[in-house]
């Protein structure tokens, strides 16, 4: 199978026992899972046939170790991944047939089914190893660990697909390099400087103009601020071509590109970075190196430049890095690769079409709504979400919500939801990391509804403070404001009535008071009633008075006391009746005076008694 030509020498091992094979196809790529097929010929469909069905299918799930490996310098490039399919063919003619094993890498592994599951206030890298601590990947993260997620969800998704847009909203590496998974860029590396005349069989370089001006924004609640930053980034030297590219793209698309941020960061500094990221990823675009050669050195993630013969006189294109290559093995065991490669230096590749995941609202629980800020934010807990696991602090929508002259903190409609409560959440934009919560619902257990056709409204605190509207206008028509203890205030809108209750007491406190009555005014009190007056005293009654006192009854004047009737006065007493006086007394008529007593009248002085005409 191998030709004294041959330059790379390609082996298989199943379950570590070397397969003999016919053709392979191995393709791997920056953000998409690799994938390999590899197939064996039996030469007849009888022979296919013959074989253990049983036996071959066994191969699903087993370990695939290729290495690629030139005959005569060594070098190897390997790949280890698993059998996931296995197909067994035969043609009518009897002429041939085989067998196909399809497969990809171990990280084939985060392509189980569709999950939830949340990160919250956490690095990337944690997020990372924190999903592949349930499988058997080796792993490397490459990021500055300077960025904290205040939440990250895989919103129905794969884990593959999870990371897979992660890394494209914070603009880090993603791939598969044979063995491990690597998250981020991992630096500069020992560039691999490719012969055109040995090593390369054909050469591509494409260019495209693109425009780069990005300009991002993003809201941060907390402070209420909108953050902003451009993208613009210089291109290293060495990179002639692209400066040139870049040039007439600013000439071109000269204005800036306002968008929002897609990932939920709120630090000026990471929404610089990641502003500066996406703008490199669109220059990254305008340049693209396409090859096949023949050597197995080329490696995804790995820098990759060409050699071009002395006598051809030219300059070098630069550093490229290789996003994608596809590995080749023909049935005369020929090798090649063809790959496909970005400028290395803007570092982050172009941006492929990344299809945002959206979130639809959904039931939640709240389990704190005790904010470390005091902005009244609360924290839900999905039904998917497993214990201890929650979101960061999210805002709660209201009717009415805001500030004014008067009014700095809390004006509007200041309902926070209680522990334990179920909201329904919705996304700004869609997007599952940033949830906030839409409203509170009832559910079987402690909503009752609003009675017979409706006619109660109500709201209840958590301690039992209420305030009831009642249109029912055959029955307690009216509203009523009352609380746990008692206290009580009703508008008898049926009755036309007015009641306050209180089962202690109650104070009514102003600068001025006055109480109006149209027809009658009633004032009972049980035991005592007491009158302070600081000032004048001043009663005035369009029509009689009357004064019943069941006991004795003292009138104290500190000063004069004047009593004047415009008709008749009159004094009775059903036992003695005693006017006395510290001084003087007179008493004055207009008119006639008349004494009379049905018994004794005596007269007495401690001096002289004087009777005068």
């Amino acid at each position: 199978m191998l030709s004294d030509l041959n330059a790379v020498r390609t082996r298989v091992y199943i379950a570590r026992e070397e397969f003999p094979f016919e053709t392979l196809h191995l393709y791997e790529s920056f953000n998409a899972q690799p994938r390999f097929e590899i197939v064996r010929n039996f030469g007849s469909q009888q022979a296919v046939w013959q074989q253990d069905a049983g036996k071959l299918s066994e191969l699903v799930g087993e370990e695939v170790y290729i290495k690629f490996e030139h005959t005569a310098g060594g070098e190897k490039n390997q790949f280890l991944g698993i059998i996931t399919g296995v197909e067994l063919s035969g043609e009518a003619s009897d002429t041939a047939g085989g067998i196909r094993l399809i497969g990809s890498g171990s990280s084939i592994l985060l392509n189980g089914l569709p999950e939830k599951r949340s990160f919250t206030d956490m690095r990337p890298e944690e997020i990372l190893g924190s999903i592949l601590s349930d499988y058997r990947i080796p792993f490397k993260c490459h990021t500055s660990g300077e960025l904290r997620l205040p939440y990250a969800v895989q919103y129905d998704e794969t884990a593959f697909s999870f990371l897979d847009r992660l890394s494209r909203d914070y603009g880090e590496w993603f791939y598969y390099n044979g063995y491990e998974l690597v998250f981020g860029n991992p630096g500069k590396q020992e560039e691999l400087m490719l012969d055109c005349s040995a090593d390369v069989i054909d050469l591509k370089l494409g260019s495209a103009l693109r425009p780069r001006n990005t300009h991002k924004y993003t809201y941060e609640p907390q402070g209420d601020l909108y953050p902003d930053a451009e993208g613009n980034t210089p291109v290293a030297t060495g990179m002639t071509l692209l400066k040139k590219m870049v040039g007439a793209s600013d000439r071109l698309f000269n204005r800036k590109f306002l968008t929002e941020l897609e990932a939920p960061v709120f630090q000026g500094s990471a929404l610089s970075i990641l502003s500066r990221k996406e703008s490199t990823s669109y220059v990254s675009d305008m340049l693209k190196a396409e090859a096949t050669t023949r050597t197995c050195r080329v490696r995804l993630g790995h820098y990759v430049n060409f050699n071009f013969p002395q006598t051809m006189n030219l300059r070098s294109l630069g550093q490229y890095v290789v996003t994608e290559v596809e590995h080749t093995v023909n049935r005369n065991g020929h090798y090649e690769n063809r790959f496909t490669a970005y400028p290395s230096n803007p570092v982050y590749v172009p941006p492929k079409n990344s299809r945002p995941r959206r979130a639809y609202p959904e039931i939640a629980t709240v389990v704190d709504n005790a904010d470390p800020s005091g902005q009244g934010r609360v924290r839900v807990r999905f039904e998917w979400q497993q214990e201890r696991t929650q979101t960061n602090w999210i805002r709660v929508q209201t009717p009415d919500a805001g500030r004014s002259d008067a009014v700095s903190t809390n004006r509007g409609f200041v309902f926070i939801p209680e522990a334990g409560d179920q909201v329904m959440v919705g996304y700004e934009h869609g997007n599952p990391a940033r949830p906030f919560v839409m409203g509170s619902l009832f559910h079987g257990k402690n909503g009752r509804g609003g009675e017979n056709e409706n006619h109660l409204k109500s709201i209840t605190t958590r301690s039992g403070h209420t305030v009831e509207l009642d249109d029912d206008k055959g029955g307690n028509w009216g509203i009523t404001i009352k609380d746990a203890e008692g206290n009580m205030i009703r508008l008898d809108t049926k009755g036309k009535n007015i009641e306050i209750t209180a089962p202690e007491t109650i104070k009514i406190s102003a600068n001025d008071v006055t109480i109006e009555a149209r027809n009658e005014m009633y004032l009972s009190s049980g035991k005592k009633t007491q009158q302070n007056i600081g000032e004048d005293f001043t009663r005035f009654v369009g029509g009689g008075a009357q004064l019943n006192v069941k006991e004795n009854m003292v009138i104290s004047v500190d000063g004069k006391l004047n009593t004047k009737a415009i008709g008749d006065m009159r004094f009775i007493s059903g036992g003695n009746m005693k006017q006395e006086s510290s001084d003087h007394i007179q008493v004055v008529s207009g008119g006639k005076t008349d004494i009379s007593s049905q018994s004794d009248l005596t007269l007495e002085s401690g001096t002289d008694v004087f009777i005068s005409k």
